[in-house]
């Protein structure tokens, strides 16, 4: 295979993180060969099954999903969301062996690049900036983590609370700088690693102090409430 057919998976990285959830898709679909794939996932549908997990890698273009498992009473358990660009079974691919695979669903419509695993460990060996972009890639995701068990182990539900608020409204608000909450209270609770009962105290409280707002059973927060949290909480 030549060489710049490996360059094409970089190139297609470059397109994405340059305009983030915005990538324009037909500069994409340009720079595909037929160890690639564009796909379209609709709302409240899997973006991967466990049985792909050795073959393909994915890259999450566009949308965000939750990762989650189902306990033996049938309770789901959110892991964590997801927005684009993110990735996923890139340590599948690079280990065989890795089967630790939980289940996922879209939240919206999702726009998804599958990559044939070979193609993409060759892509690494072949090209040294892809290699050195997917090596910084995990270091965040790796520093994601330690900064999410520092939280469990130092902070209060309070702190809790305001990280989640303050992360989602990084990757949602709107070009005025507010931001709705569309979740239950159940899986907001529990992605923020807070009880519901914690979870409706804090609601009730900022609410009064002005931190947050409530229309239609969703929090809404803008950007002055934002500066208000970080400055309350250090963040």
């Amino acid at each position: 295979m030549e060489e710049n057919v490996y360059k094409n998976l970089y190139e297609i990285v470059n397109i994405v993180e340059r305009e983030k959830d915005r990538a324009d898709l037909d500069a994409v679909r340009l720079l595909l060969n037929d160890r690639m794939r564009l796909r379209t996932v609709p709302r409240e549908e899997p973006i991967f099954y466990i049985e792909d997990g050795k073959d393909l890698v994915y890259f999450v273009l566009r949308g965000s999903y939750i990762n989650y498992r189902v306990s033996l009473n049938g309770k789901m358990n959110i892991l964590g969301r997801e927005k684009a660009p993110v990735w996923s079974g890139v340590d599948r691919a690079v280990n065989a062996s890795n089967i630790n695979f939980t289940e996922n669903k879209t939240l919206e419509e999702c726009v998804v690049l599958e990559i044939n695993a070979k193609y993409f460990i060759e892509a690494l060996e072949h090209d040294g900036r892809f290699g050195l972009y997917m090596i910084k890639n995990i270091l965040d995701k790796m520093t994601d983590i330690s900064e999410k068990s520092d939280r469990l182990l130092f902070h209060d539900t309070n702190e809790h609370f305001a990280w989640f608020i303050l992360k989602y409204w990084n990757d949602h608000h709107d070009a005025a700088g507010i931001c709705r909450i569309e979740m239950k209270n159940a899986d907001l609770a529990e992605e923020a690693g807070i009880s519901q009962r914690s979870l409706y105290r804090i609601q009730n409280a900022w609410r009064n102090e002005g931190l947050i707002s409530v229309k239609k059973g969703n929090i809404v927060v803008t950007a002055e409430q934002v500066r208000r949290l970080r400055k309350r909480f250090g963040m």
